[in-house]
């Protein structure tokens, strides 16, 4: 049992040292924000492109099947979206491909006949384009950076007491499971002792 609190016990401290951590940093990156989402802008843009490209090829080479030609066209024109982002930088672009990148995903889950299942794996995507159409229609860098810092602050200290709530009360679930089992086997030698 002291080993299961010990690797419980580590891995909520370390979760919550890195959220506050990540929050911290978020706060003393505030007056680099707008730098960093430059930055951050030409990430999207790779990421968008590296992320599109396998549909794109696998369209290419699948293109007499029923609707690739549609997945085809969309993930060339999300690719070519990527990489205007990384030269150009703008919001307006952002804007677009975010809005594609969260659309896209959906086409493809009609597409196949297997829905829920590549719904599963679409899931990363969307989120992604959700983000960046956020990123695209804000313009308060240093404001998402501090309230992001708040947040991932406030959510590591309230993952830190619920980490701690939590194994309090799995530590007393197993201490009376373990006094269940040497009860039990008390039972057992008493009644073996009065069986000899």
């Amino acid at each position: 049992m002291n080993q299961y609190k010990c690797y419980y016990l580590i891995r909520v401290i370390t979760t919550t040292v890195f959220g506050a951590f990540l929050g911290g940093a978020f706060l003393i990156a505030q007056p680099y924000a707008v730098e960093i989402f430059d930055i951050l802008l030409i990430a999207m843009g790779l990421l968008t492109a590296v992320m599109n490209l396998p549909s794109c090829l696998y369209s290419l080479f699948h293109v007499r099947h029923r609707g690739e030609w549609i997945n085809l066209v969309v993930s060339a024109v999300a690719v070519a979206f990527g990489v205007l982002l990384m030269l150009i930088r703008r919001d307006v672009i952002l804007l677009v491909l975010g809005v594609m990148s969260f659309l896209l995903p959906f086409v493809r889950v009609i597409l196949v006949e297997e829905k829920r299942k590549r719904l599963k794996r679409e899931a990363p995507m969307i989120l992604f384009g959700a983000f960046m159409v956020f990123v695209s229609l804000i313009e308060l860098e240093e404001t998402v950076f501090f309230w992001g810092g708040i947040f991932l602050l406030t959510l590591s200290a309230l993952y830190l007491l619920w980490g701690l709530l939590t194994l309090r009360i799995r530590l007393a679930v197993l201490g009376e499971l373990e006094e269940e089992r040497r009860e039990l086997i008390r039972k057992q030698e008493q009644g073996e002792e009065s069986i000899e």
